[in-house]
């Protein structure tokens, strides 16, 4: 399951939303955070298609694109060009987080929904402005966080959709790291 869950989930929420039956057409912004790699896996999925990658750095760009068979055609230098040409449903943000606050500015208004890495923001003002951004222009705004691919999420995931349960009526987690002290 690993990192492709959560963007399956979110994919397949926005797609319910949506009722089409074409695949969702997301934008790339970054491709400098070390989880990039997943969003390229699951470009080759019947119902996602990534329209679109904002990446400045185009020696980065290459290397991706040569290494996944797309073509440089798809990148654009900024977000704005990449939102204007491609016309994203969704974007997915694996750059700095410092810009993930430009990027819900940015797709926000559009009514573009929007996944960033972790952390969510840079600060608490970054991340009420990017909730109240999400609110206002009625978009989903998620954080990518690795919980999803544990292992004992995985398992929890299989039993319940395997049918050994009943049907989930409520489910709490409780999660965390324990530090070893040295």
């Amino acid at each position: 399951m690993k990192p492709i869950f959560l963007l399956f989930f979110l994919f397949f929420a926005i797609n319910q939303i949506n009722a089409q039956d074409k695949p969702l057409k997301i934008g790339v912004a970054g491709l400098n955070h070390g989880h990039v790699g997943w969003v390229f896996t699951a470009n080759k999925r019947a119902d996602i298609e990534i329209v679109g990658i904002a990446e400045p750095n185009r020696e980065l760009a290459e290397r991706y694109m040569k290494q996944h068979g797309l073509s440089m055609d798809m990148v654009f230098d900024t977000l704005e060009e990449m939102l204007e040409k491609t016309q994203p449903e969704a974007v997915t943000g694996f750059g700095s987080t410092f810009a993930h606050l430009e990027i819900v500015q940015k797709c926000a208004p559009r009514g573009i929904h929007v996944m960033v890495e972790k952390p969510l923001a840079v600060s608490l003002e970054h991340a009420l402005e990017m909730k109240a951004l999400a609110e206002k222009h009625n978009i989903h705004l998620l954080t990518n966080y690795e919980t999803t691919w544990y292992p004992s999420n995985e398992k929890a995931y299989e039993i319940l959709h395997s049918g050994q349960i009943g049907e989930a009526r409520k489910i709490v987690v409780r999660d965390g790291i324990v530090a070893q002290r040295r």
